[in-house]
């Protein structure tokens, strides 16, 4: 009985303290293929902050993304490629897929973007959650 109840709260904790996130696949540009990680994007009470890195699928580097989402669905996401913020990503989240405007910090550029969530195995999740460390380690230094 004791074991029982031992797996029992294990189980329950285990849950709770698990990382949350999303992985996500899609375009920018309608051709320019990205992909994406994003933490807290279940709260959404009140301008929630979420936090994430996305790649290019044709470079291996990361880009560290920190924004904020509400209960209508709309996200800011702004991206850091340096210490200094590199473009936004201005979208609307419905279910499983975000789509927008991606916007240069310049405002030079503007592009499209869609992604839709995807399955994503442990590995690839923990590429990207390391990446969200060591950028911000990185980041911290400056």
């Amino acid at each position: 009985m004791r074991t029982l109840i031992i797996l029992l709260v294990f189980g329950l904790t285990s849950k709770t303290f698990a990382q949350t996130g999303k992985v996500f696949k899609g375009t920018l540009n309608n051709s320019i293929k990205i992909t994406l990680y994003l933490k807290d994007l279940e709260k959404g009470t009140n301008a929630d902050p979420v936090i994430g890195a996305y790649k290019y699928d044709n470079q291996k580097g990361y880009l560290l993304l920190n924004g904020y989402r509400n209960t209508r669905g709309n996200i800011i996401l702004i991206e850091q490629s340096t210490p200094n913020f590199s473009g936004i990503f201005f979208g609307l989240l419905s279910v499983n897929q975000i789509s927008g405007k991606w916007t240069s910090a310049n405002q030079m550029l503007s592009y499209p973007f869609k992604i839709v969530a995807i399955t994503a195995d442990k590995a690839q999740i923990k590429q990207f959650q390391d990446a969200i460390t060591n950028k911000a380690n990185e980041f911290r230094n400056y």
